[in-house]
């Protein structure tokens, strides 16, 4: 049973960062998402209290644009799991945030690979 209410619904940008960071660590072959230390050649997987370090929000005329920090797991086939992240973001913003698919883009950038062992 589901009511519909009048008016709209506003969320902000780092709410929209915390949904798309916690559907993208249930998804196979993600270890975490990654923060670039600025000046260090090496990255660093976030802890999950501060996953929106790892999620660029940003919104223009075209719509909603979800940049996503990754390191995934060693030996998995990175275009399958970019691919199910992407579904995965979209469907969480969509059911929870109500964003529409149509005008949302998630963009992957895979940041390193390590063993899930070795966080």
């Amino acid at each position: 049973m589901t009511d519909t209410i009048a008016g709209t619904l506003s969320v902000a940008n780092d709410v929209i960062a915390d949904i798309a960071g916690y559907a993208a660590l249930s998804c196979y072959g993600v270890v975490g998402m990654s923060e670039q230390l600025q000046g260090a050649e090496t990255v660093r997987v976030l802890p999950a209290q501060r996953l929106r370090k790892g999620v660029v929000v940003a919104s223009d005329e075209n719509g909603l644009t979800v940049d996503l920090h990754v390191v995934v797991e060693s030996g998995v086939n990175m275009k399958t799991v970019c691919a199910n992240l992407s579904s995965a973001v979209t469907f969480m913003l969509s059911e929870v945030a109500e964003i529409d698919p149509k005008n949302l883009h998630v963009v992957i950038h895979i940041q390193g690979m390590k063993n899930r062992d070795n966080r």
